[in-house]
């Protein structure tokens, strides 16, 4: 498949998770990370530390995003639904939540591939919100984008030899969080973006303004935990 077929098919699959509320009769919006549904039903997936970080008040107030339609402009339009939390595993960062809704047509991805079968230096490219909140605030609306990258390394634990996390060549974004990473090969989701590796903080020596270093690497999580728990919650 080619990068053009990939987004194509699942643009509509990947949603916006976000808090909405309202304060002195002024609406406030915090994009909180991204995620992709699995079902037609509105289950999706996104990591963990998404939802562990909203604040307690506020979980009564997440909400997703979800691509409707893309209108005689050019211009896609989202729908917005109110979530739920079916189940979570923190140690592996995945998170199973549900759409409320009636509506039992989602778009959705189906296919995962295995991280186990492949190896450093093959194509990948991921797919979701990246800086959300500041592009969002800056006037420029939802944003979706598509970032191309390659694994890295596939990093496994010391003391069982299981699988932990791979590394991409790219950082990855406030917001990109529950991105799905897709294999360039087969379409194949292979896992999500999860974290990213922080950058190094030097001070000028002229200005002694502090200059960031961007630090080109992504942590993702392979697809392997992404099927354990939809099958754990299929039963």
């Amino acid at each position: 498949m080619n990068t053009s077929q990939i987004i194509e098919e699942n643009e509509k699959s990947i949603i916006l998770i976000d808090i909405q509320k309202s304060v002195n009769s002024m609406s406030t919006v915090s994009i909180r990370g991204t995620g992709f549904i699995i079902s037609k039903d509105g289950k999706f997936i996104t990591c963990a530390h998404v939802y562990n970080m909203i604040p307690s008040e506020d979980l009564g107030l997440i909400g997703a995003s979800v691509p409707s339609k893309t209108d005689e402009k050019g211009i896609l339009h989202y729908n917005r639904y109110p979530i739920e939390l079916i189940d979570k595993d923190d140690k592996n960062d995945i998170a199973l939540m549900q759409i409320v809704s009636d509506k039992k047509d989602f778009n959705y991805i189906k296919d995962f591939g295995e991280i186990e079968k492949t190896k450093a230096g093959e194509d990948l490219l991921f797919i979701g919100y990246p800086l959300a909140t500041e592009l969002l605030s800056s006037g420029f609306g939802i944003t979706m984008t598509s970032t191309r990258c390659i694994i890295s390394s596939i990093k496994r634990r010391g003391i069982d030899g299981s699988l932990d996390f791979f590394i991409v060549d790219t950082h990855a974004n406030n917001g990109s969080s529950g991105s799905p990473v897709f294999s360039s090969e087969t379409g194949k989701v292979m896992g999500l973006v999860s974290g990213k590796v922080f950058s190094a903080k030097i001070p000028n020596p002229d200005t002694k303004q502090i200059i960031e270093i961007p630090a080109n690497m992504g942590i993702c999580r392979p697809a392997e935990y992404i099927s354990e728990i939809i099958n754990k919650n299929s039963k």
